[in-house]
């Protein structure tokens, strides 16, 4: 299959490359020209747009910041129904709301074209290494369609359901990511006030009911685990930004599904709050920096 590529940043230049590393020729296109630049570098040949993508490509993949981009991308001007042939199998990797999941999916069906939904989890390490899990919504042929490339990207693949619910499983998962962030992060910090050493906290927890994947695989506190990104300045895996934006995500789901999600609606003010702090292109673990104590003369 002739590959198209849409997104070629942080997470997506590292997925195109195992693209390439597979055997698969890929268009690739990037609103920055410098992000394409190294796309094309890499191995990938030049797109000047998404339609142009489209006409070159029996597969396109797309990976994209948020929902506006991937409508734009899908059905803007210059996208990909502009020019796709009927048959063509779109894979979206974004992380968006089932609803625009499935209003790009109704309005390529109209014209033959085929879409799944597809984000990932495991961040830059996981794209880079090939291990992602992808979580896939779509008709269950497609899915197996997609399957080549898909194995080409990521280690653990499930097929969710309908087109909307790999968007739906992927906010669920990062919505309770996020709240254990902040969790973990609070925890160590009431910790310190109180004089208790962190390594000492986390040997207590790692072996209690309070232990989690976001202290385990990336603890906040610096000094812990030297692979942690808190232990690297908070270099981003996944950046604060993306995971207010991803419980944002969560919270309107939620909504519209009449759930009541006041842990995650409280989660995603702390990081909007660690975003405006200058913390935003960080590693979501730097929300513990963001938590740092108040001073001594405080009255709070």
């Amino acid at each position: 299959m002739k590959l198209g590529f849409i997104g070629t940043g942080a997470m997506g230049l590292p997925m195109l490359r195992n693209l390439l590393a597979k055997g698969f020729a890929v268009t690739a296109y990037d609103a920055n020209p410098a992000a394409l630049d190294v796309a094309v570098a890499a191995g990938a040949k030049r797109a000047a747009s998404c339609a142009d993508v489209a006409r070159a490509s029996e597969g396109i993949v797309t990976i994209l910041p948020s929902a506006s981009n991937v409508q734009a991308a899908y059905l803007g001007p210059s996208g990909i129904l502009e020019a796709a042939a009927k048959g063509t199998l779109c894979i979206d990797m974004s992380t968006i709301d089932p609803g625009t999941a499935r209003q790009v999916a109704a309005r390529l069906a109209e014209r033959g074209v085929r879409y799944i939904d597809a984000p990932v989890s495991g961040g830059v390490a996981g794209a880079t290494a090939g291990s992602l899990t992808i979580m896939i919504g779509g008709v269950a042929s497609d899915v197996e369609a997609a399957r080549p490339a898909l194995v080409a990207m990521g280690a653990n693949l499930v097929h969710v359901g309908a087109v909307g619910a790999g968007s739906v499983a992927k906010l669920c998962n990062n919505l309770i990511a996020g709240v254990a962030f902040v969790a973990v992060s609070e925890a160590f910090r009431i910790g310190e006030a109180w004089g208790v050493d962190p390594k000492i906290l986390t040997d207590v927890i790692s072996t209690s009911s309070g232990a989690t994947w976001a202290m385990q695989k990336n603890h906040p506190v610096p000094g812990i685990d030297p692979k942690a990104a808190a232990s690297r300045d908070y270099a981003p895996g996944f950046t604060t930004d993306l995971m207010g934006k991803d419980l944002g995500l969560a919270v309107n789901a939620a909504r519209e599904g009449r759930v009541a999600a006041s842990v995650a609606a409280a989660a995603q003010q702390v990081y909007r709050m660690a975003s405006a702090h200058g913390f935003g292109r960080k590693d979501c673990a730097s929300v513990y920096q963001f938590l740092k104590p108040g001073s001594k003369d405080s009255p709070v």
